[in-house]
Formats: C-alpha cells, sequence, structure tokens
C-alpha cells in the first residue's frame, strides 16, 4: 500500500529535502508551509513534473484551528507518516529575551509537535499502523548560549518523543532525528568563528546537509524499522 507524509515546514531546508527524497521512494507527499507559500508551490510543480503525488497545505502548526482545517484538507486520505519538522530559531541573551520571543518559539517548535501529532495520531491508531519522526536539535541536550529558548523547546520535544512513544508503541512509533548544525538558510547568520569550533568538534569534520536528516528520516520511516521506538537518533557526526 503506497504511504503519505506530510511533513511540517516542508518548503525549505530540510523539509524540502525530506519531501523530495520521500517523493522518489514512493510516498504520497503532503508539505505543510506557514509563509513560504511560492517555495511549497514550485516544489509541488516540480515533484507533480516527476509524476510524484503531492500537496501543499498552508497552516500555522503554533495555531490549533489552522491544523484542524490541515487535517480537513488531506487530498491523500490518510496519513500514516508525521514527520514534525516546523521550526524557528531565536538568538539573543537571555536577559533580553521577552515573553512574545519564548511564545513563538515554543509555540512552533514544540507546541507545534503536540497540536499536529494530536491532529493526525487517532488515524494511524486505528488504521494500525503509524511513524512519527520528530526533528530535534543536539542544543536540546547540550544547551546553545544565546538560544536558551529554542534549546528548551527542543528538549521539550525530545522529552514528548520518550513519553508518546510509551503510549501508542503498539501501532505508532515515535521517534526523533537529533540533528546538528545543518547547512540551511536558518544557520545562515551563524558567526564564521562559532562554524569553526563546531567543525574542530565534530570528528566527521563538516557540518552537516539536508540530506543527512532525510536519509535518516526515511530509515526510521521504514516498515523494517518497527522495533526503533521513543529513540533519539543523533546525527550530528559525533559532536
Amino acid at each position: 500500500m503506497k504511504r503519505t507524509v506530510l511533513i511540517t515546514g516542508g518548503a525549505r531546508g530540510i523539509g524540502r529535502q525530506m519531501a523530495v527524497d520521500f517523493g522518489n521512494a514512493g510516498y504520497n507527499v503532503i508539505i505543510n508551509y506557514n509563509k513560504s507559500e511560492k517555495a511549497a508551490f514550485d516544489l509541488v510543480n516540480e515533484l507533480n513534473a516527476r509524476e510524484i503525488a503531492c500537496q501543499a497545505i498552508k497552516a500555522d502548526v503554533s495555531d490549533a484551528d489552522q491544523v484542524k482545517k490541515m487535517a480537513d484538507k488531506i487530498a491523500f486520505g490518510h496519513v500514516d507518516t508525521l514527520i514534525n519538522n516546523a521550526g524557528i530559531a531565536h538568538i539573543g541573551l537571555f536577559q533580553h529575551d521577552t515573553e512574545k520571543d519564548f511564545d513563538n518559539v515554543i509555540g512552533v517548535d514544540l507546541k507545534g509537535v503536540w497540536l499536529v501529532t494530536q491532529a493526525f495520531l487517532p488515524s494511524m491508531i486505528s488504521g494500525g499502523f503509524g511513524r512519527i519522526i520528530n526533528i530535534s536539535s543536539f542544543w536540546a541536550e547540550r544547551g546553545s548560549s544565546t538560544e536558551t529558548i529554542y534549546s528548551a523547546a527542543k528538549a521539550g520535544v525530545n522529552g514528548l518523543t520518550k513519553a508518546l512513544s510509551r503510549e501508542v508503541g503498539e501501532y505508532v512509533t515515535v521517534n526523533a532525528v537529533v540533528a546538528g548544525l545543518i547547512a540551511t538558510d536558518m544557520n545562515d547568520g551563524v558567526p564564521p568563528d562559532a562554524l569553526i569550533k563546531i567543525v574542530d568538534n565534530t570528528p566527521v569534520r563538516r557540518i552537516g546537509r539536508p540530506e543527512d536528516i532525510s536519509h535518516a528520516a526515511l530509515f526510521l520511516a521504514d516498515e523494517r524499522s518497527s522495533f526503533i521506538n521513543g529513540a533519539l537518533l543523533h546525527v550530528d557526526g559525533g559532536y
């Protein structure tokens, strides 16, 4: 049976790479986006041209009403593979962070995972099969100076992953890809000296590429990975 994957934040960066790779692997692909409308529909056209069934749906994952409406718009019926990838970053000194900064980052990076999972988990359980893959960060465990809120949000994603895997593992596996620093637009603002320091502390001597995360997600989504549940799969070059 052909599987259907929903990728939040699927229009750019890691999400875009996953949309391409899952499509090439035979999945129907649903791309969730919020602000990157042109990128989303350019990607839909690209995949459709390769005869890959693809749909783009706009929704702010931090908004419960928008998430519910997204669930009602799914064109391919049953979503059995969910990748919670949507995320935003915020860099700033802790004492300068505002409540709005906190609400924005936690809203997308943690609450968004919770809302989207709640929307699609019931049909996975009733269908007797599901894969939930949360995209986390190595900063969740190590913490990143000037990224306190982001680090806290991703730590929450790790905790959610482990707890939910114990509740629903009989039918749905729940895992996280703990990503290292990946070459995407979101990380364009990382200072060169910080990049050098991270590479110096990474045994494989490079930063990550979007396909590194995408390949890990494909591995966790595969039916042959059915005994992997509650795992935090580190894809960070050994950092």
